[in-house]
């Protein structure tokens, strides 16, 4: 058996394994020997059968199986001998024909995808943004309306508003907007019309009084929803399915008490330990919690400049395109694809990722980049306080952090997301600490137009 290799361009390779019929006779025989042991011919006992009427019938198959095994294995020591630095998966050239069972000497021809060679190394001359957003007094003030709403308690108003909640009783209308014989009666509903899915139906929840009484139709309200509707209606769930009308008797209306600025409040939001005693520190606290929250979006978008200036710093990176096209059309043909073929946009799309991975792959071999399971577990801790702060949760006790992020990491798919995340991230702080960058302050609507330009 014989590998050897031609460098067709500099992105495109082909691989040739010459192997002879004695290369394989003896471990085919050895296999159909087996296949005799294991699936008996009909008529004969285990292992019995004539030789020749074993290569008959499972020649074929088990001759494949074991070539294909021998040419895949030489390739790939060749590949990994030679430390040629291939794309994708070897393709076999259609130039290669040969006939399994009867000729002596064979030759498999694969075509190979050659990564470019890239020469990019760090330095203080490349220069990459940072951009902090701007906290505004508008962004504090609303930040602590919306935490006084959130920790507010009810009490009784005179006049609701779309967050209040209502309570009142219920009686379903024939089409003529009688009260209907038999029709359903509830004695006590709550209702809020923050909640309700349609927006007039919504509307009519809002400035009533205790005493109004109208007509609304629930179905609509709740866009349907089932289980929405049992609940309203007091009714099982297979019973629940009502288009009618109802009318409507507010008998009691709460409106929602924003909580007092005290200390009380000041460590509902920014938890037990604080000091924070007067409203002048709690905004400043506020502040700096918003600013916090932000780190992860000035993070992200310098991940994003980093990889556009470093793709360009690294020159025009050639692919071997037609080689990938025809690779991805095959993967998909494999997974069953109604439609395998590659449009000009996938493409491009996949170079330009491909493009990208090959200098960050370069990049994070120049900087020793390994990453530990304290980096990991650390990433697991971010994840889990980002989570907890899109529900308002600032300031979370580091048990209760951690309990989270344990949780996430029982997660086939998020513990794969975290550890994509602690590579990313171990390889941007290394990023930062190789090229100059510049801090830049911006208002939170400039960052948002950074996107608008990336398009």
């Amino acid at each position: 058996m014989n590998v050897s290799f031609e460098q067709i361009d500099a992105v495109n390779g082909l691989l040739t394994v010459d192997i002879k019929r004695e290369d394989f006779a003896a471990d085919v025989n050895k296999e159909v020997a087996k296949m005799g042991v294991r699936h008996p011919l009909k008529g004969f006992r285990p292992g019995k059968a004539p030789k020749n009427l074993l290569m008959k019938f499972y020649g074929p198959s088990v001759t494949a199986d074991v070539v294909d095994r021998m040419v895949g294995r030489a390739m790939y020591d060749y590949i990994r001998e030679n430390k040629l630095q291939v794309l994708g998966e070897p393709l076999p050239n259609e130039s290669t024909k040969v006939d399994l069972m009867n000729d002596e000497e064979m030759s498999f021809k694969f075509d190979l995808g050659i990564a470019p060679a890239i020469e990019l190394k760090l330095n203080k001359r490349i220069n990459v943004p940072y951009y902090n957003i701007e906290v505004t007094d508008q962004m504090v003030d609303d930040a602590i309306a919306h935490d006084r709403k959130r920790l507010g308690t009810l009490v009784d108003g005179e006049v609701s508003d779309k967050e209040s909640m209502l309570r009142g009783s219920m009686i379903e209308l024939d089409e003529q907007g009688n009260d209907k014989e038999d029709g359903i009666k509830v004695e006590r509903t709550v209702i809020s019309p923050r909640y309700l899915a349609d927006d007039d139906e919504a509307a009519k929840f809002v400035g009533v009084k205790v005493g109004d009484t109208f007509v609304f139709n629930p179905h609509k309200a709740n866009n349907g929803n089932i289980a929405e509707l049992a609940a309203l209606l007091n009714v099982d769930r297979k019973d629940a399915d009502v288009k009618s009308d109802f009318r409507i008797t507010i008998e009691e209306v709460k409106v929602n008490q924003e909580a007092e600025m005290n200390e009380e409040f000041f460590k509902n939001v920014l938890g037990t330990e604080t000091e924070v005693k007067d409203e002048a520190a709690f905004r400043e606290a506020v502040r700096e919690l918003i600013k916090q929250a932000n780190v992860p979006e000035s993070n992200y978008r310098f991940t994003v400049d980093a990889q556009r200036i470093l793709t360009e710093k690294a020159g025009e990176l050639q692919l071997p395109e037609e080689f990938l096209k025809r690779f991805l059309k095959l993967r998909r043909e494999q997974d069953n694809k109604e439609n395998p073929e590659v449009t000009d946009e996938e493409a491009q799309n996949m170079f330009k990722q491909l493009r990208w991975q090959l200098v960050k792959d370069h990049l994070a071999q120049e900087l020793g980049i390994q990453v530990e399971k304290e980096d990991i577990d650390a990433a697991a801790m971010v994840f889990a306080q980002q989570q907890l702060s899109q529900y308002g949760i600032y300031n979370a006790p580091e048990d209760i952090i951690k309990q989270q992020a344990e949780r996430f990491m029982q997660d086939d798919r998020t513990r794969e997301m975290v550890q994509e995340h602690a590579i990313d991230n171990k390889f941007y702080a290394a990023v930062k600490e190789a090229v100059k960058v510049n801090e830049k302050e911006i208002s939170v609507e400039d960052f948002r137009k950074l996107y608008e330009g990336d398009k």
